[in-house]
């Protein structure tokens, strides 16, 4: 025991030495700090203050790797902050489970190295019978979000807008239109303040940017002060500066999405709507979603400058601590071999850009699939054939068909970096101009075609081809094998303007905007169905990959390719259209489905396989038409027929059904549908 130091009127010891970080235990409050610099020193303050009430030196002893510890016995943990100090220079604790100083989301701070504070636990939280849902990946249907921005419009409809509760609030919602599964962007406590313009220069801002900053500034001050409830949580904010006040010396700009280094164990205070209460709220929102069988997967980034040890540690942590069912990681391809081998990922999912066959190996006779492989091989192959490039039937009929046994593959036409799914068919290029960098940054290749103008429009023909091209693009991703993710917003039809590349703007811009859910019905409904229709199909969403061949002997292979040929897919590249049959006995189910692709600016003629007796098949989707999911009454039956026609830019899908249900209603050998003439 450590003499006591009158200065302080604390009872200090040596520590457990157990691993950085604070820890709150029965005698005392444990902290452990790593220095390959000298001894540390811990900075204790009062809750809220940037001052130090006192300083306590650690112990001089040193574990290999440079953990030094210190035990404080404190009256009320909860009422302190802390900070290191080594050599002179304040440190705040990269381990520390909460952070202090950054309540408000995009403000600079000061310059004080006391600003940032490590804020100590306070109680225990209850989690009563919380479990994690186990979902296995081919049940599940994806939602990726941005905590702030899912809610952060007037319009969202919540009364906690831009965080954990408002995002509470729309679980019913995603729980409607069927999704099981979060993938939150990063929701621990980065930086959002970007010190250095990305262009390089610090010394001044580009006119488009300024204006827009001068522009922003000047909208929020108004809106605020017409409607001062607006703030939200922000009851202890500083009145926002007078434009005129930041536009001369903008040497930073905000990162929205949090892509970078972080506080990686504390979630972000900013996104609470009660910062001192970040933690006790994200727990309530775990809370919520499990008891609603919906996972949470977090998106995590770890740059070069994060060690395994750190990385590993974190991810256990917010797994014991905050329950979470998963893990989005981007990191350098030798952090993700190693958290392959972590015991945590036996139950715990962990997604990544992509897996070498040698970690692949690893995990092959695990009995559940946990590592998830998620890129854009999917979104681009199929973007082309949305458009109607050629030579594009190869490389999709492979997308829509891989799954494979070793680990999931998430499926999407969109996420965050990039397109939106309205963006996708109404601009051919980005328009990035607002973001400052004279349009260098995003992407060139998007794959996307405006539908014959760009941007806004008002042409009825345009605007409805629009519709079916967002449709097919679900189509696509909804009736493919793997896991699905949908971007916040897509569902109905919500925009950036074009910008491929939003990450410095927390706007309107970014936000997403719910006043389009009402106008834009026809869309969630579509997907909501379409979810739906996917769920009672086993045959769309096994466990592993189909092999399209008769391994049944039933007569049937559980997928084969058609065209105008029945059993013969048509892949030559100036085809962009395609027929998939799904045998469901390989499922344990009966019937077939088929799936007509049709992505050419012409009708086409598809060959009806021959079925089994008394089977027919009937008409069930048809995303040219503006109800695309069509009632019992109106369905197309195909008794005899052995041909159907598809019109241009069309998916179809027909199921079978027996010849006795009901009278059939005559089929007609070409649907009565305008022709898009538009070119590519």
């Amino acid at each position: 025991m450590l003499d006591m130091d009158e200065t302080t009127k604390y009872r200090i010891s040596e520590g457990t030495y157990d691993r950085p970080g604070v820890v709150v235990e029965k005698d005392g409050v444990n902290f452990g700090c790593i220095s390959g610099n000298g001894i540390p020193t811990l900075l204790l303050y009062r809750r809220g203050s940037d001052h130090p009430e006192c300083e306590i030196p650690f112990p001089q002893k040193r574990l290999p790797g440079g953990l030094y510890s210190l035990k404080v016995r404190l009256p009320k943990p909860s009422e302190y902050e802390y900070n290191y100090q080594i050599n002179e220079t304040v440190i705040t604790d990269p381990y520390a489970p909460e952070i202090a100083g950054r309540e408000q989301f995009g403000q600079p701070g000061t310059a004080s190295p006391h600003t940032i504070r490590g804020r100590i636990p306070g109680r225990k939280y209850d989690w009563k019978d919380d479990a994690l849902p186990e979902l296995p990946y081919e049940d599940i249907v994806m939602y990726q979000l941005h905590v702030r921005g899912f809610t952060m419009q007037k319009n969202s409809g919540v009364r906690h807008r831009g965080t954990y509760r408002g995002l509470r609030e729309k679980i019913p919602y995603l729980k409607e239109l069927g999704i099981n599964q979060l993938r939150l962007m990063p929701a621990y406590e980065f930086d959002e303040i970007i010190r250095q313009l990305p262009t390089g220069s610090t010394a001044q801002m580009t006119d488009s940017f300024r204006q827009l900053t001068a522009q922003q500034i000047a909208a929020d001050q108004a809106r605020l002060k017409e409607h001062p409830s607006e703030a939200g949580n922000r009851k202890t904010q500083k009145p926002l500066p007078e434009a005129s006040e930041l536009v001369p010396d903008q040497s930073f700009r905000v990162n929205y999405w949090g892509y970078g280094p972080g506080y990686y164990f504390a979630p972000k205070a900013s996104y609470a709507s009660i910062p001192e209460r970040a933690s006790e709220e994200f727990k309530d929102l775990i809370c919520t979603c499990h008891s609603e069988k919906i996972e949470v997967i977090m998106e995590f980034y770890f740059g070069d400058e994060a060690d395994f040890g750190m990385i590993s540690a974190c991810l256990d942590y917010w797994a014991k601590e905050y329950h979470i069912d998963g893990f989005a990681v981007m990191a350098r391809d030798s952090i993700l071999t190693e958290l392959v081998r972590m015991p945590l990922f036996t139950d715990r999912k962990l997604i990544g850009t992509w897996f070498s066959e040698d970690v692949l190996n690893h995990r092959k006779n695990t009995e559940h699939r946990m590592l998830a492989e998620s890129n854009d091989g999917f979104m681009n192959d199929c973007r082309r054939l949305l458009k109607g490039d050629e030579n594009c039937l190869g490389s999709f009929s492979g997308r829509i068909r891989r799954n494979p046994k070793s680990h999931a593959v998430i499926n999407y036409m969109t996420h965050h970096d990039g397109f939106t799914m309205l963006d996708l068919v109404s601009y051919d290029r980005k328009h990035n101009e607002a973001n400052g960098q004279k349009g260098a940054d995003g992407t060139d290749y998007n794959f996307s075609w405006n539908c014959g103008q760009e941007g806004t429009v008002r042409k009825k023909a345009i605007l409805e081809l629009r519709q079916r091209q967002m449709k097919n693009a679900y189509a696509m991703m909804l009736l493919s094998q793997g896991t699905p993710m949908l971007l916040s917003g897509d569902e109905f039809a919500n925009s950036q303007n074009g910008n491929n590349n939003p990450y410095c703007h927390d706007n309107e811009l970014s936000w997403v905007d719910w006043s389009k859910k009402r106008r834009e019905q026809y869309l969630t409904d579509f997907v909501r169905k379409l979810i739906s229709f996917r769920q009672k199909h086993r045959i769309l969403h096994m466990k592993c990959e189909l092999y399209g061949s008769d391994m049944l002997s039933c007569g049937y292979p559980d997928l084969s390719f058609h065209s105008s040929k029945a059993w013969y897919g048509a892949f030559e590249p100036t085809n962009r259209h395609i027929g998939c049959m799904y045998a469901e006995q390989y499922a344990e189910a009966s019937g077939f489905l088929y799936i007509a692709y049709n992505m050419h600016w012409e009708s086409h003629e598809f060959a009806l396989p021959l079925l089994p007796k008394n089977t027919c098949w009937c008409q069930v989707i048809d995303t040219s038409k503006k109800e695309s999911f069509i009632a019992g009454d109106e369905q197309t039956v195909y008794e005899n027929e052995k041909y159907f026609t598809v019109p241009p830019r069309t998916v179809m899908v027909l199921e079978t059904k027996e010849r006795d249900i009901r009278p059939a209603k005559k089929s007609r050998r070409t649907a009565d549908m305008g022709e898009d003439k538009g070119t590519l």
